[in-house]
């Protein structure tokens, strides 16, 4: 299975994030799935890549030209983009599942773009797991029911997300996901 995660580049951050990244990349790559992230050496992003790595899983590195230079060592394959625009793009249509670990504005639309552009090609078989680490998605689920409530979007859509509180419920989601892929009926 090819998972992307959706995280924050930045290196000063609480322990706890990094601890759930690891735990996440680690599952990644005990399981021998493939990674599919960012491609940047630092932050959650190399946190979670280097488990991944460790593990023995795949890692790939979606990474904006404009970057290049700071590309992860650790990549197996770094596939270039001309922005970030094109790099969701591309992890999107690459990856199977999507994982979206805290993180800043970056990650924030990561999972914003994702939703919208599963729901608007009607793709059924992808899920997103949002790991709500210290409530920090709250205000956007909060928002998004709001939209649905009033009538702005179909409140079924709302079930292609899974929230989880922490890093071992996401890989418990994961396992499942992997056992019974998601029906087609959202």
């Amino acid at each position: 299975m090819r998972i992307a995660v959706y995280c924050s580049s930045k290196d000063n951050i609480a322990q706890s994030y990094k601890d759930t990244a690891a735990m996440i990349g680690s599952y990644i790559g005990n399981n021998r799935h493939t990674l599919v992230y960012g491609g940047i050496a630092s932050g959650l992003m190399e946190i979670t890549a280097s488990a991944v790595h460790k593990c023995g899983g795949r890692v790939v590195g979606i990474v904006p030209i404009t970057r290049k230079e700071r590309s992860c060592k650790l990549n197996d394959e770094n596939v270039l983009v001309c922005d970030l625009n094109e790099r969701k793009a591309k992890m999107i249509m690459m990856s199977d599942v999507f994982v979206v670990l805290p993180g800043g504005y970056g990650t924030l639309d990561e999972l914003i773009s994702t939703f919208s552009l599963l729901t608007f090609t009607g793709d059924l078989s992808k899920r997103i797991i949002v790991v709500n680490s210290d409530n920090l998605f709250d205000p956007v689920m909060t928002q998004l029911k709001l939209m649905a409530e009033r009538g702005f979007m179909p409140v079924k859509h709302l079930s292609r997300m899974v929230m989880v509180a922490n890093g071992m419920e996401c890989c418990e989601v994961l396992a499942d996901i992997v056992k019974q892929p998601l029906n087609n009926t959202i």
